[in-house]
């Protein structure tokens, strides 16, 4: 009973560390792993490899030596419009002082700045001219029809609308801040109506995004992820709001051009995903979530389980250690894994796949040695214990990475793609509805798809918005817009 209780309270104070660093602490999971020769718990040491890192100039194409990244303070990012000014002398002062000669300009010197010019709104207003017949009054003839506004009877132009989305959902700019903007700018909305705006134009761009979500299948391999975007109570006999998810499916950048759609539900239930990805045959990159298990029953779809969430468990073991010991060891060998995932990442996926093959392989078998034997030497319920076997039960999910170039040992970059979900959760806190709920999924697509891809999220939604309503035009998808594209719009 004593040894219960004591591993209960060490459960707790595991769980109490756990919370506190997450409320106030860093979030980084650097742990030092330098010295670990002298172990406080009598752990067996393996030796683990050391990724090749050869110095400057060696010729080495695996010199990784440290890089000193320096940025300039200014950047100028395209071809911005030059206003030259030059100031002369008086016609009267171009004269030598001593001889009274003729003086000639021979240089100059020259100064940059920055200049901002505020945004400005108009009204554009289209009138069709009518003609009629004044000798027999038996025909009306109008002028041609100009292209059709984004929404059917709304003043809103399609720039107006990708202002609103843009300052939403790629700014995180909740709608009250954005009709403050456009008061100063000498124009009142109300929050209703833009938010009417909003979802109109997502229900318009429906199969824009289909077709994104069609891609992004179709590429073979689908990083995913989810994360909460809270839903407005609907339900009186509830309090609060309802934890609703946004999914993530994303297609990185190494076959093609990146691409990622989301996918808004009420719940984390495992029914979104297994909807969302029925008929896909592929490998798909994802965490441990138990609603995927369905998925890989038939074979089609093949785990990649994410090596970075397997290392965090080990991170938050050794964080609550004084003295180094079998977490610290672990790292070890996640720190050589990753050494060589950084060395390589510019590599061909065949030159990939040849690399870990010779390099990772043989951690990878030390590592599951370590783990079979540490298993045996720690208490299950230990948070050591949890890392260890969450490590055991999805390993040959985690070294699924090493069967293919173009695989990735993490779920990163499906991550990094929920941030503007964050920061547009801090700023408006919750969708009203379902129907808001997918509009939102839709524009963090188009959104962060932009991103990606270099392209300007105003200039494309104003691209899109203004064909939206054409049927003989075929909408391009972010990933398919071009440069020339861009500036035929600027």
């Amino acid at each position: 009973m004593l040894l219960e209780q004591q591993q209960m309270i060490e459960a707790l104070k595991e769980q109490l560390h756990r919370m506190l660093k997450h409320r106030f602490g860093p979030r980084s999971e650097v742990v030092d792993v330098a010295q670990i020769a002298l172990f406080a718990d009598s752990s067996r040491v393996i030796k683990v490899p050391e990724a090749i890192e050869d110095t400057a100039g060696s010729g080495s194409t695996l010199s990784v030596g440290p890089r000193v990244r320096r940025q300039k303070a200014i950047r100028v990012l395209k071809d911005l419009p030059r206003e030259v000014r030059v100031v002369d002398l008086p016609e009267a002062q171009q004269s030598c002082d001593c001889c009274g000669g003729r003086m000639h300009a021979f240089a100059s010197e020259r100064s940059e700045q920055l200049h901002f010019v505020p945004a400005r709104l108009k009204i554009i207003e289209t009138r069709r001219q009518k003609y009629a017949c004044r000798t027999c009054h038996g025909q009306i003839k109008r002028a041609p029809a100009v292209s059709r506004p984004p929404l059917p009877k709304s003043m809103a132009s399609a720039s107006l609308l990708a202002y609103l989305i843009v300052s939403k959902f790629a700014d995180g700019l909740p709608l009250y801040r954005i009709a403050a903007r456009l008061q100063r700018l000498g124009i009142e909305l109300s929050h209703v109506l833009m938010s009417d705006w909003l979802v109109q134009c997502a229900e318009a761009l429906g199969e824009l995004h289909r077709r994104m979500i069609r891609k992004v299948l179709d590429g073979g391999h689908v990083f995913t992820d989810d994360t909460t975007l809270p839903l407005q109570n609907d339900d009186p006999d509830r309090h609060g709001t309802f934890r609703a998810k946004l999914w993530v499916y994303a297609r990185a950048g190494r076959k093609q051009r990146p691409l990622v759609v989301y996918d808004f539900s009420r719940s984390r239930s495992q029914e979104a995903p297994l909807q969302f990805l029925k008929g896909y045959c592929g490998f798909l990159q994802a965490d441990a979530f138990p609603g995927y298990d369905a998925l890989y029953e038939s074979g089609a779809i093949r785990e990649v389980a994410c090596n970075v969430h397997a290392r965090r468990k080990f991170v938050q073991v050794a964080e609550m250690m004084k003295e180094p010991g079998r977490a610290h060891e672990a790292l070890r060998f996640y720190k050589a894994l990753f050494r060589i995932e950084r060395q390589i990442a510019a590599f061909t996926d065949e030159e990939r796949y040849q690399e870990r093959q010779r390099r990772a392989v043989p951690i990878l078998a030390d590592f599951k040695a370590w783990l079979d034997v540490q298993a045996q030497a720690v208490l299950p319920k230990s948070g050591l214990g949890e890392a260890i076997g969450y490590a055991l039960r999805h390993w040959e999910a985690l070294c699924r990475y090493i069967e293919a170039g173009h695989l990735e040992a993490s779920n990163n970059f499906a991550e990094r793609c929920m941030r503007p979900v964050a920061l547009g959760r801090k700023a408006f806190l919750f969708v009203g509805s379902e129907r808001a709920g997918q509009a939102a999924a839709m524009y963090y697509s188009i959104v962060e798809s932009c991103r990606l891809n270099k392209v300007n999220p105003l200039t494309y939604l104003t691209y899109v918005l203004t064909h939206v309503r054409d049927r003989t035009v075929t909408l391009l998808t972010p990933d398919e817009f071009t440069a020339s594209d861009m500036n035929a719009l600027d």
